[in-house]
């Protein structure tokens, strides 16, 4: 995956090697009783790709269509924006979608997810997981977000549930090791506190890293002209998920973190540029965002995870995620600054 430039240094993200490592689907989607038949798929996944490769050659998000949204939509808004504002100096990494697959479902439940696996192909070295939702009756399927598996990761396949199963997100926590819908909000503590949780997560899995080694590096980039503190959120988006073979899940969800840069040196000039400047002056030419008090860089990311069965260990892997993006950023003024912090 890219690099993004925080302050003066440059942030290494995830990747660099391939996976070997996929999460099978081999259920036949063709079966009477499969809630989204083969051939449907290919028509939902046939026209994303065209709206992907339409705004990727536009750098233009309007492009991108009514079979795009969610989480995944915000991003790739935001990504395209960054293509348009850096020109060489950002890579748009590719969004895959694979119409050759075979989806995968939650059940009849809405909001209903599908899954697919999408092998490397076209620049990317990791395999992704595509993640679609359905969320209403009425509503139709669009790709909600894009998952990188980290290298070597290792998960039960994951399974169809048949139309007369309710299925996702209409789940018994008695059911899972853990309480499935707690574990976005422990995963978000977790990353806050760097301390693990009441549900234990597999130790500094690669997304937790690379998030850390940001922060970090901020702070020493920084020196004596300032401080940078994170804050960390759950995304609005909600979960969605699909069943294991043994009896567990597979759930994806939205995380939200801001990196708010402090100016504590007065009467020096505080600059942040590469990405976070040029998406705040909406100019690539050598951008700056001058900090007058605080600067605040929004990011997120979509995580996926692998929520084991009533009576097997309780720990919950870390399977994947999106590539942190940045969305927005924000320029404080001293007299915007809250009472109390």
């Amino acid at each position: 995956m890219r690099k993004a430039v925080a302050a003066v240094a440059v942030l290494t993200l995830l990747g660099g090697c391939t996976s070997e490592a996929a999460i099978p689907s081999p259920t036949s989607g063709n079966a009477a009783q499969v809630l989204v038949p083969d051939a449907r798929y290919a028509q939902i996944a046939a026209v994303a790709e065209e709206g992907v490769a339409a705004a990727d050659a536009s750098l233009n998000a309007d492009d991108l269509g009514s079979r795009m949204g969610g989480p995944a939509k915000t991003y790739r808004t935001a990504q395209l924006k960054l293509e348009s504002l850096l020109g060489d100096s950002y890579s748009l990494d590719p969004l895959l979608v694979d119409a050759n697959a075979t989806p995968v479902s939650s059940g009849t439940a809405f909001p209903r997810t599908m899954m697919t696996v999408v092998p490397p192909r076209d620049g990317k070295n990791l395999t992704s997981l595509s993640v679609w939702s359905q969320d209403s009756a009425r509503g139709n399927y669009y790709l909600w977000g894009d998952v990188s598996l980290f290298p070597g990761v290792d998960a039960p396949t994951i399974v169809s549930q048949l139309n007369d199963v309710v299925g996702f997100p209409n789940v018994d926590a008695a059911d899972y090791a853990v309480d499935p819908n707690e574990v976005l909000a422990a995963y978000v503590a977790y990353n806050g506190t760097r301390t693990q949780q009441s549900i234990a997560f597999e130790a500094e899995d690669p997304l937790f890293r690379q998030i850390a080694n940001q922060q970090d590096t901020f702070v020493q980039s920084l020196g004596d002209l300032g401080t940078a503190a994170t804050d960390f959120s759950v995304g609005e988006a909600g979960l969605r998920g699909v069943s294991t073979d043994n009896g567990g899940l597979v759930i994806v969800g939205e995380m939200r973190y801001s990196i708010r840069i402090t100016k504590t040196a007065d009467g020096a000039k505080l600059r942040i540029g590469g990405q976070i400047g040029a998406l705040h002056s909406g100019s690539g030419d050598n951008a700056t965002l001058e900090i007058d008090y605080q600067g605040v860089a929004n990011y997120s990311t979509t995580v996926a995870f692998y929520v084991p069965p009533a009576g097997a260990d309780g720990t919950v892997r870390v399977i994947g995620s999106a590539e942190p993006t940045l969305i927005s950023v924000e320029n404080v003024a001293q007299n915007e600054k809250p009472d109390q912090e």
